[in-house]
């Protein structure tokens, strides 16, 4: 569906940045939505990394930042390859970033568990289940959850 553009790719791009940061693909998309050409689209991507409007490595530390507290790395890494950012830019920042801030996924695991689950009797294993399956849905890793939960049943 080709639209009637009042405004440049540029302008239009810079117009949903204003909602919030988002990846060259994003914008790319958008601006393929609305009609624009692919000439139009990459001179406007271009002019966007240019200025520091878009930077898809600092989306992902961003990114990263606002989900490390409830999401497991793998959900993360997969989330971001969604959003079409370069499976290298990824692996590239969030290493950097799990080395720098010496990230451990277990802490998080045991403090979200500590958080929400401590009430729960995991020696039931409908119980054990759901709070496993809990951490799988969020990314976290099989060996990371089942230390953490054997760290915290309750063994009579």
């Amino acid at each position: 569906m080709v639209m009637k553009n009042n405004y440049s790719a540029f302008d239009t791009a810079v117009y949903y940045l204003g909602f919030k940061d988002r990846t060259e693909y994003e914008i790319a998309a958008k601006l393929k939505e609305r009609g624009y050409s692919e000439l139009d689209i990459a001179e406007a991507l271009s002019k966007l990394i240019s200025y520091g409007y878009v930077d898809d490595s600092r989306y992902v530390r961003a990114y990263f930042k606002d989900n490390a507290a409830k999401k497991g790395i793998r959900l993360i890494r997969t989330e971001l390859s969604g959003k079409g950012i370069n499976r290298d830019i990824i692996n590239a920042n969030i290493d950097e970033i799990v080395y720098e801030q010496d990230i451990d996924e277990a802490d998080i695991v045991d403090s979200i568990y500590n958080k929400r689950f401590s009430a729960i009797d995991l020696n039931d294993d409908r119980q054990y289940r759901r709070v496993y399956s809990y951490f799988l849905r969020r990314g976290f890793s099989n060996d990371i959850i089942s230390k953490i939960v054997a760290k915290h049943r309750k063994y009579d």
